[in-house]
């Protein structure tokens, strides 16, 4: 309670401490005191005295800012109402007069109830504003419950304990009335506020709930002999209600960690509510009950009807809403893995039915290439705009008929009825086309490639993991191989999974079981081949020729980069030495991964591996991409420094894929430009106007840097001389020659016209 008003003022807080001190004071000497022994000064003017003070600082707590005043007002007046009627009762019995009934003060007691009926409403909806309509029929039904307990047990007993004319019946009966429905409102109240930071309601609640004890106890205590315990309760009910009410008002709600989901209403006082009810009218059946009462009671229950008929519409609805997101893919809208099980596992359990034929399905497994690239290139964001736009994309390939899901992550699955292998392959090939068409990403366009492995069932597979994992399975070698579309086939597939990828590779770094294939970088300036790029090659026995970005993602996840790194660079420098006792003083350009880039030892290896070789600095050049710059820009900030102190070239590879290109390559000492080849592959289209003005741009950024300007891709003689009008430095792609073994590469110099070698070779 002391933290709860730790903001009071201290004379508010000195004063409430002063009424509580006088308050039990008082509750002691009417413990000591005989029953039917009173004070005018103590009973009237000293209780009426404290109870206007009381009221005056539940008013004084509407002072100051005007949002909140609303129910300091309304719960002060109500008080003071009281308090008023209190001193009006003393003036009316002084000297031992009996007061009148009805009199003026019971006017000023029953106005306390209206201003209270509306302060507790006003809480209530602060509180709880936002609930259901369920949410308040349940503090309906227990506040409808508790006024039908406490008339039944309250209005016969009053009518049969008061006497008087009508008038004098009716001013007696008017405290109860408004007690029960005070109580009600309680009830129901508390009902919607549970488990909430409403300290100032439950005090408020205690008091109006000792209030309506103290009213029940005074008309008993007017029409029977006075007791102890009565005149106890009769005489400290009121003050300590008033007071407690007051207090509320400056009481400060407490914390709640907002992190932590508010619970639900119960159900007990609900339950007891109607329970109660229930209990009232089969009582009624057998023993005279207040008509009151029983109304209460039936309320009740017609309550607890119209609760029910809501729950049941509401659970239907739920169990409904429950099964669709249970179903559904939250980002795409796409059905779910879920969903794709119970669609398998009902497909399965039909034709395992002997009683119906058997019927073909083909499930396609997609997995996009290297779309985490793209979220660290372009965000999260974009990388969730694209899975957002690829399902309405693929599934305008799709039949009505045919199922597209988002199994998770970025693999989709599409569940073709009643479809034959090569169906599923002209499947397959519409996907990936419709796939390799650009996305427009926050104004900028990205392009993306994708992996599809097929199985079919029951040929393949007879039950639903079965059918996933042979899929997989094609997928990964689709994803490794030449193709991208793979269908499974047990020989191969079944001994292929990603375990025995990661031991058979592990087995060729430490075997040495790698190949290198050079491309020719073209000097557009002089013609000749000054420069070639290394590109690794994994001769797989089962898989074939496995490019470098099918099976690096493998390596860097086993951990083997750092001494693949070193067989490439032993290789590529190996290499080049040749190259260079032959007299051709030629450039090898090595790409480098981002945990060799970030090794500490790094540098050091690229020393040694030159001295061994015997080999310049000058001979060598790393390339990096833009992104693995952006990943941790101040660790390879000072990495490309120390490269470019021993004097190796360093290359931006894939310039302009990410967005912050140009903020970062100032301050880097990076000697060379690597335009990412989405800038060129449209260059010679009839509306490429516009991408031929970005790479002009950029190469006159590149030249102002200081930085030699390199494009790749170049794929027919119109772009290479597009590239040669804006001034670009080197070209290389396979209209110049293919990647190769290094006893096939054609460094001889370049002619105006093509030549024959290098076009049968990109053929």
């Amino acid at each position: 309670m002391a933290r709860r008003l730790d903001r009071v003022p201290v004379v508010v807080r000195v004063l409430y401490g002063l009424l509580g001190f006088l308050l039990v004071s008082y509750f002691a000497w009417l413990i000591v005191r005989r029953p039917d022994q009173s004070s005018g000064l103590v009973d009237g003017w000293l209780v009426a005295g404290g109870e206007v003070v009381v009221a005056l600082l539940c008013l004084a707590r509407a002072i100051g800012p005007r949002r909140g005043r609303a129910i300091p007002l309304l719960l002060g007046a109500g008080v003071l109402s009281w308090a008023i009627g209190d001193v009006l009762l003393t003036l009316e019995s002084a000297g031992g007069a009996t007061a009148p009934t009805p009199s003026l003060a019971d006017a000023f007691y029953l106005g306390f109830y209206p201003f209270v009926y509306v302060a507790v409403g006003l809480l209530v909806h602060k509180g709880a504003g936002k609930l259901s309509a369920a949410s308040w029929l349940d503090g309906a039904v227990a506040g409808l419950g508790a006024a039908a307990v406490a008339a039944t047990f309250a209005f016969n007993r009053i009518l049969q304990t008061v006497g008087g004319d009508g008038v004098a019946v009716a001013a007696h009966l008017a405290y109860p009335i408004g007690d029960v429905l005070l109580l009600a409102l309680i009830v129901g109240g508390t009902t919607l506020l549970p488990g909430r930071r409403h300290g100032p309601w439950l005090l408020l609640a205690a008091a109006c709930a000792l209030n309506a004890v103290g009213d029940t106890f005074n008309l008993f205590e007017s029409a029977a002999s006075p007791s102890t315990l009565g005149a106890v309760f009769n005489g400290i009910a009121w003050p300590t209600a008033i007071l407690w009410i007051s207090i509320s008002v400056w009481l400060r709600p407490g914390r709640t960690n907002p992190l932590t989901a508010l619970r639900t209403g119960g159900f007990l006082l609900p339950g007891l509510g109607a329970a109660a009810g229930l209990t009232i009218l089969f009582v009624g059946t057998m023993h005279s009950i207040d008509t009151l009462a029983l109304g209460l009671a039936l309320a009740t229950l017609a309550t607890v009807g119209l609760r029910l008929a809501l729950s049941v519409r509401r659970l239907r609805a739920l169990t409904e809403e429950r099964h669709r997101q249970a179903m559904t893919d939250e980002l795409t809208g796409l059905g779910n893995r879920r969903q794709l099980f119970s669609l398998l596992d009902s497909f399965f359990a039909d034709n395992a039915d002997t009683r119906t034929a058997q019927r073909d399905l083909a499930f396609l497994f997609i997995d996009l290439d290297h779309f985490k690239e793209i979220n660290d290139s372009f965000g999260h964001a974009a990388g969730d705009d694209l899975l957002r736009q690829l399902g309405p994309r693929l599934a305008s390939s799709l039949r009505p008929t045919d199922i597209l899901v988002r199994v998770g992550g970025d693999e989709f699955g599409v569940l073709i009825m009643d479809a034959t292998p090569r169906y599923a392959s002209s499947v397959a090939e519409r996907l990936m086309a419709r796939l390799e068409e650009p996305f427009v990403l926050d104004s900028v366009t990205v392009g993306i490639s994708a992996s599809i492995g097929i199985a079919t069932a029951p040929t393949d597979a007879t039950e639903s993991t079965g059918l996933l994992r042979s899929a997989d399975l094609a997928m990964y070698r689709a994803k490794l191989g030449i193709s991208s579309i793979e269908i499974y086939t047990q020989a191969i597939d079944d001994g292929g999974n990603r375990l025995r990828l990661v031991e058979e590779l592990r087995a060729a770094v430490g075997e040495g079981g790698f190949v290198l294939h050079y491309q020719p970088q073209l000097d557009l300036r002089s013609g000749e081949i000054s420069a070639v790029e290394a590109l690794v090659r994994w001769p797989h026995p089962r898989l074939g020729l496995v490019p470098p970005l099918d099976f690096l993602p493998l390596a860097e996840e086993a951990g083997l980069m750092q001494p693949l790194t070193a067989l490439i660079f032993d290789s590529a420098l190996a290499q080049c030495a040749a190259w260079h006792a032959d007299g051709r003083r030629l450039t090898v350009s090595v790409n480098v991964s981002p945990s060799n880039l970030l090794d500490p030892g790094f540098v050091d290896s690229v020393r040694d591996a030159l001295a061994r070789h015997r080999l310049p600095a000058s001979a060598l050049s790393i390339e990096i991409t833009e992104t693995t710059i952006i990943g941790d820009f101040g660790r390879c900030k000072q990495v490309i420094a120390q490269l470019r102190g021993l004097g190796v070239g360093v290359s931006v590879d894939d310039f302009g894929a990410g967005f912050t290109s140009l903020a970062y390559l100032g301050s880097l000492a990076v000697s060379e430009l690597k335009l990412d080849r989405r800038f060129i592959t449209d260059l010679s289209a009839s509306d490429g106007k516009r991408d031929l003005a970005l790479v002009r741009a950029t190469v006159e950024l590149g030249h102002a840097l200081g930085l030699r300007v390199v494009a790749e891709g170049i794929e027919d003689a119109a772009t290479l001389e597009m590239l040669t009008s804006v001034g670009c430095d080197f070209a290389q792609g396979y209209f110049i020659c293919r990647p190769m073994p290094a006893s096939d590469v054609d460094l001889s110099p370049w002619s105006a016209a093509p030549r024959p070698m290098a076009v049968r070779r990109a053929s």
